[in-house]
């Protein structure tokens, strides 16, 4: 079986699933509305009271909530055939285990790039418009790398959160995984600078150095081109995981 069926079957679990389909357009909503609803209700108090204000980490805050929409979407496409016994019936229909996975990953971190590539720039013109002579413009230094580095976020995050799914084989255990690294060890190394120094190479502070810095932090062991490489190292160690799990396991 060549792996262009199994994508259309991948494209038609996925688009036939409100949940995966909501999910993921929730994603860029909470990209686009929280960032701009931040910089339009705090960014002239916050220019004005911060004494180094950072535009494009206002202008790009909905990430932190983003972030948790697309990963529940990566984690249910591919750990929610685990829970719902369909992955049985899935791997019957597709008995090479590698096209049946890459075909998971290909649709899922396809469609993730395709929303925000649209969803990327658009945060960034209408926050850095809101900030008006605060924000920054397209051609300042670092800006493209920045939006550059956001578009390929979604893509980099799914594949990690799917990798963990095969690896797992549970959505409730991937999300006890992932949540804890958003909510908890990445704000708490921010406070502990002992902490930091290993956190700062977690996939998701790795990620977010190379999309909200202009300019490199000297307070960070790696440029911010260098962030978005770290991610992706971590995403196709996850991914590699999940493909060696799902081969030598036997399918419950």
């Amino acid at each position: 079986m060549t792996l262009r069926p199994v994508l259309y079957s991948e494209w038609t679990k996925i688009r036939s699933l409100r949940s995966l389909v909501w999910s993921l357009a929730l994603a860029a909503v909470m990209l686009v509305g929280f960032g701009s609803f931040a910089c339009g209700a705090y960014g002239e108090a916050q220019a004005a009271n911060d004494e180094v204000f950072r535009p494009l980490v206002l202008g790009f805050w909905g990430l932190n909530f983003a972030q948790i929409a697309l990963a529940v979407f990566a984690m249910l496409s591919l750990g929610g055939e685990y829970e719902k016994g369909t992955i049985t019936t899935s791997l019957t229909a597709v008995p090479q285990r590698t096209h049946f996975y890459l075909g998971k990953l290909l649709a899922a971190a396809g469609l993730s790039l395709v929303v925000a590539l649209p969803a990327a720039p658009l945060t960034f013109f209408l926050t850095q418009g809101l900030l008006g002579e605060h924000g920054v413009s397209f051609g300042d230094p670092g800006a493209v790398r920045a939006v550059i580095s956001l578009i390929l976020y979604f893509p980099l995050l799914t594949l990690l959160c799917m990798g963990l799914s095969a690896m797992t084989r549970s959505v409730a255990a991937t999300l006890g995984l992932f949540l804890p690294f958003l909510f908890l060890l990445s704000p708490l190394s921010m406070e502990v600078p002992s902490l930091w120094n290993i956190t700062q190479f977690l996939p998701d502070r790795a990620g977010q150095y190379a999309i909200m810095n202009l300019r490199a932090d000297p307070d960070v062991s790696y440029n911010p081109w260098l962030g978005l490489f770290i991610m992706a190292v971590w995403a196709v160690a996850a991914a590699f995981g999940g493909w060696h799990a799902l081969r030598r396991r036997d399918v419950p």
